[in-house]
C-alpha cells in the first residue's frame, strides 16, 4: 500500500470518528434542547395553577376576615342598605304575588257568577248596540304671546349693591 493511500485512510478514519462525535453530540445538543423547551412548558404551567391556587386562598382569606368582622362589630353600614333593598324587593314580590292569586279569584268568581247567570236568566232579546260618542272637545288655555328679550340699551338700570 502506498504510503499516501495509508495516509488517506488513516486520516479517513479519523474524519469518520471525529464525524461520528459530532453527529452524537448534534443529538445530545438537540435532546436537551427538547428537554429544556418541555421543562420551560411545565414551569409555565405549574406557575399557573399556583397563581390559580394563591388567588382562591387570598379570597379565602377575605371572606373570613370579613365574617370575623361582621361577627365581633355587626354588619357594615353597606352591607346593611343591601340587606334592606334584599328585604324590599322581597316584600315587593310578595305583594306582586299576593295580587296576582286574589286577582285569579277575582276573575275566576266572576265567570262563575257570570255562567250562573246565564244559566238562570232566560234568553233575550239582543240589544242595540250603542254608537259611539266621540269625546267632546276641551277648549286649550290661551297661548302667551312670544317675549322678545329687551335690547342691553332699553333694560331699566340695576340698583347698586354698594353703600354710600
Amino acid at each position: 500500500m502506498p504510503a499516501h493511500r495509508a495516509n488517506f485512510c488513516k486520516a479517513r478514519t479519523k474524519m469518520s470518528v471525529l464525524t461520528e462525535a459530532m453527529m452524537r453530540l448534534q443529538g445530545e445538543i438537540e435532546g436537551l434542547r427538547h428537554a429544556r423547551a418541555v421543562l420551560q412548558q411545565d414551569l409555565s404551567r405549574q406557575t399557573e395553577e399556583r397563581r390559580s391556587r394563591v388567588s382562591a386562598l387570598r379570597a379565602a382569606f377575605v371572606r373570613d376576615r370579613a365574617g370575623s368582622h361582621r361577627a365581633w362589630f355587626g354588619p357594615t353600614l353597606s352591607e346593611g342598605r343591601t340587606e334592606e333593598r334584599q328585604q324590599q324587593q322581597l316584600a315587593k314580590e310578595t305583594r306582586a304575588k299576593v295580587q296576582r292569586e286574589h286577582k285569579q279569584q277575582r276573575l275566576a268568581e266572576e265567570a262563575k257568577a257570570e255562567s250562573q247567570r246565564e244559566q238562570q236568566a232566560p234568553a233575550k232579546a239582543k240589544s242595540r248596540p250603542q254608537g259611539h260618542n266621540p269625546p267632546k272637545p276641551i277648549a286649550a288655555p290661551a297661548a302667551r304671546p312670544a317675549v322678545a328679550p329687551l335690547a342691553p340699551a332699553h333694560r331699566p338700570p340695576r340698583k347698586s349693591l354698594k353703600k354710600h
